[in-house]
């Protein structure tokens, strides 16, 4: 993909401090850097299947995930007991900021605080964003399961695109 010379500007402008732990994080200091977009489409990430990347799927997929681990799909109970939820959704960190992102209350036991990012949202919602923009999440309490997923990558997006807030309050009922 070709950017025009404002999206490169815009781009660059964006990019976090080398020495921060973003910077680290998302392999910014490689020697030469690894774009996103090829490390994600690279056969050694998709073969391998990494824990932290490289996760591929529709909006439809991902919601039924979501679906699937806090309430009934097809017939089958969840696969997360409600003691399960309490516990990964309940705050582990305080109102500390996290490291990498800069964001206060931003993770609980491994999801995404979502209600910090999403205030429409009640506080046991949780999910996580993707490095293009995209956005998933359910929340326990009301039975809502959400994804959002992006044909092109957002120009330094690193979770959830700006367009999810008005996606994820008409899917909340609340706009």
């Amino acid at each position: 993909m070709l950017l025009s010379g404002a999206q490169e500007a815009e781009l660059a402008a964006q990019q976090p401090d080398p020495a921060s732990l973003m910077a680290v994080a998302f392999n910014l200091n490689a020697s030469p850097a690894t774009p996103i977009a090829d490390f994600a489409n690279s056969r050694a990430v998709r073969s391998r299947g990494q824990a932290s990347a490289g996760g591929v799927g529709s909006a439809r997929g991902v919601a039924k995930m979501y679906a699937a681990m806090v309430s009934e799909v097809d017939g089958r109970p969840p696969l997360l007991t409600p003691a399960t939820i309490r516990t990964f959704t309940a705050p582990h960190s305080g109102d500390q900021t996290d490291l990498v992102t800069g964001q206060p209350r931003h993770f609980r036991l491994g999801f995404e605080n979502s209600s910090a990012q999403y205030p429409v949202l009640p506080p046991t919602a949780f999910g996580h964003g993707g490095a293009t923009g995209s956005q998933s999440l359910a929340v326990p309490v009301a039975g809502l399961s959400y994804a959002y997923v992006r044909r092109q990558f957002l120009l330094g997006a690193g979770g959830g695109a700006p367009e999810n807030e008005r996606l994820v309050g008409a899917a909340a009922g609340t706009r």
